[in-house]
């Protein structure tokens, strides 16, 4: 009777522990985050970027939420990509989720994340460079995308399509 007992426990503290174990996961899951800064419009004016990124607990159901939209899901997608546009003849971005229209500049941070926007002082393609933490980095093309790989704690790496780095920034220290 005792072996049952000592079975019965330690089959009951098993079960404990695991039911512990998934609800510290499910407190260790999501992510709040946004893109937030500032952003110069072609005509001068500057507007503040507040772009929100989460994966959060509503009322017991998981949602991804980009901006006001929201998508019930159980895990968060992959990846979220910012696309941008180049309008060539003025060295201006258009970013949908920072601004309703093109930008000479921006600078905004998500996480630890930073990105800036700022005319090139090298003659380059489009007369533009974008950072992205520390990488400067040049326009390659009109319609490049900066990948945020994601998991369900938040964003896991960053990576850009559509740009080369920019060497005129190097500095000798």
């Amino acid at each position: 009777m005792n072996i049952l007992k000592s079975l019965f426990l330690v089959a009951l503290l098993g079960f404990v522990a695991t039911a512990n174990s998934q609800e510290q996961n499910e407190n260790e899951r999501g992510f709040q985050l946004a893109f937030t800064g500032t952003a110069v419009l072609g005509d001068g004016t500057e507007v503040t970027v507040n772009y929100p990124l989460a994966f959060e607990q509503r009322n017991g159901i998981w949602h991804f939420r980009a901006g006001s939209q929201a998508v019930a899901m159980s895990s968060p997608p992959q990846s979220y990509n910012l696309q941008l546009a180049v309008l060539e003849a003025d060295s201006m971005v258009y970013i949908q989720e920072f601004a309703n229209r093109y930008m000479r500049s921006f600078s905004v941070e998500i996480g630890e994340h930073k990105l800036v926007l700022e005319p090139s002082l090298a003659n380059v393609l489009f007369g533009i460079r974008v950072a992205i933490d520390d990488n400067a980095l040049i326009f390659e093309k009109r319609t490049p995308s900066i990948k945020f790989e994601l998991d369900e704690t938040g964003i896991v790496d960053i990576t850009s399509d559509g740009f080369v780095r920019d060497l005129s920034s190097r500095r000798v220290e």
